[in-house]
């Protein structure tokens, strides 16, 4: 597995007076080691957040014992000097009835603040046997807090797809054989070095468990479909190079819905991966079961993260779902009114707009729901500084834009991993109308994949990679002038 060098530790320090007094929290006493044998396992990773007072946020889970103990991040502030701060606990292991522990881990975390570097795990104060990444060296981020990123990878729909409880079931994916996220993830990380990347949603395809050819112990019945050892097989194993290489920001699918109780994944979405981590499994008894929607910084560029989980599909807009997400659509454009002058990404697992499916004569696009909330919005459109929509649900890639337009290209990047749907013909799909305008630009591939975009002297580059990293598509420049399109 490709992962960043190891870095020399910093020497331990102060914090910055004031800092303690800030969002960082008080000054705390750094973890001592435990005297038990070093056991368990745990997985960090670096986050976007909607933090108050920062955008950074590192995580750590982690099932050593005894539980509760979270380990002190040492790094370097914008200043140049060094810190040493202990993250704090965000949730304990949590028991289902019956004793199970459907998650087993301490989740601890801990805001950096912005213009950080070298971030770097204490293995003195965590007693788990194995910590990923190996380095324990963290990525943050790199672009200046008046910057923005340059190498923006998307990723999405990655998981090992095992809907049939028939082991060795054509339906079920060869987990083994034919899964390739994690090759994908070494291949971007390696090959097009991302400083961030983005998951657009739908993490674990593992309806059932044990019907999976790579099926192991805490992964192996169905009632572990949304337990924590499923969790580390289909997304944090995986995308182990990844999440070494650069921050993350997670989206929420469909497959992170609350229901049915005890089984719906919204529990692990909600517990390791929202903006806002939550204890146990309170996806369940949350008064609404959509996130409304989140602005993710990411410097000067924005990200509005729109909870599309539960939005119907069909070839029909449902009404009344529509005027709920028109008012959500109304808040994502109040969010891009902050930085007018700012390039905003809004991330919906769902696309708004993209083509599933095309004739000589017509074509089938999905969601016209989310489009209808659109058209009810206040200003019946999206705002004008939203120039993207990043989205997965649909298992192909496609890249859609339409012709003299100011609404936002649909980027749909649904083929990381998980069993890959039929692209449609995109000669066929040029020229039709899709809600009401017409395409432009359809470029399509129902190949394992995932796009980069790139900033090259202000301007957003589009390109598609397959699983090894190569450069599939011709590459696109986003236009975000009186119209929004690409040029290719």
């Amino acid at each position: 597995m490709l992962l960043a060098a190891m870095i020399t530790p910093v020497a331990l320090a102060a914090l910055i007076p004031g800092m303690a007094r800030s969002a960082y929290g008080p000054t705390k006493p750094p973890p001592t080691a435990s005297t038990a044998a070093p056991n368990g396992e745990a997985w960090a990773w670096t986050q976007l957040v909607n933090g108050k007072n920062h955008s950074t946020e590192i995580r750590f889970a982690t099932t050593e014992k005894p539980t509760g103990n979270c380990p002190t991040v040492q790094y370097t502030d914008q200043a140049g000097k060094s810190q040493s701060t202990a993250m704090t606990k965000a949730s304990d292991p949590f028991i289902t009835g019956g004793g199970l522990q459907q998650f087993p881990t301490t989740l601890c975390t801990l805001p950096v603040p912005d213009g950080a570097s070298g971030a770097l795990i204490d293995p003195k104060t965590t007693n788990a046997a194995t910590v990923h990444p190996g380095t324990k060296q963290l990525p943050l981020p790199t672009w200046p807090v008046s910057g923005r990123p340059r190498r923006l990878a998307v990723i999405g729909d990655a998981g090992c797809d095992v809907p049939s409880p028939v082991s060795g079931s054509q339906a079920n994916q060869d987990c083994q054989k034919s899964w390739p996220f994690q090759t994908l993830a070494t291949h971007a990380a390696a090959r097009s070095h991302p400083d961030l990347v983005v998951h657009v949603g739908d993490y674990v395809y593992r309806e059932q468990p044990q019907a999976a050819d790579d099926a192991t112990p805490g992964c192996d019945t169905q009632g572990q479909a949304a337990d924590w050892e499923c969790l580390v097989k289909d997304v944090l194993r995986p995308a182990e190079a990844l999440l070494a290489q650069a921050p993350i920001i997670f989206a929420r699918g469909n497959h992170e819905v609350c229901e049915p109780q005890k089984v719906g994944r919204g529990a692990e979405w909600y517990r390791y991966f929202a903006p806002d981590p939550r204890k146990a499994n309170e996806c369940f008894s949350l008064p609404q079961k959509e996130a409304e929607p989140d602005q993710i910084n990411a410097g000067s560029l924005h990200f509005i993260l729109f909870d599309s989980s539960l939005a119907k599909d069909g070839d029909q807009p449902d009404k009344a779902q529509a005027r709920e997400y028109a008012k959500w659509f109304d808040q994502a454009n109040d969010l891009a009114g902050n930085h007018k002058n700012h390039d905003y990404f809004l991330i919906s697992h769902k696309p708004l707009w993209m083509v599933k499916r095309a004739s000589s004569t017509d074509v089938g696009w999905t969601n016209q729901t989310l489009a209808e909330a659109v058209r009810q919005t206040s200003n019946h459109s999206l705002a004008p500084n939203i120039h993207l929509t990043l989205s997965g649900h649909v298992h192909i890639y496609q890249m859609l834009d339409f012709a003299n337009s100011t609404r936002a290209p649909q980027l749909t990047v649904g083929s990381s991993g998980t069993t890959l749907d039929h692209a449609p013909d995109d000669a066929k799909v040029h020229g039709k109308t899709i809600d009401g305008q017409t395409v432009d630009n359809s470029i399509s591939f129902d190949t394992f994949g995932y796009a980069l975009l790139r900033d090259v002297k202000d301007k957003w580059r589009l390109t598609f990679h397959d699983s090894s990293g190569q450069q599939l598509s011709k590459t696109c420049t986003l236009q975000t002038g009186k119209t929004h399109h690409f040029t290719c």
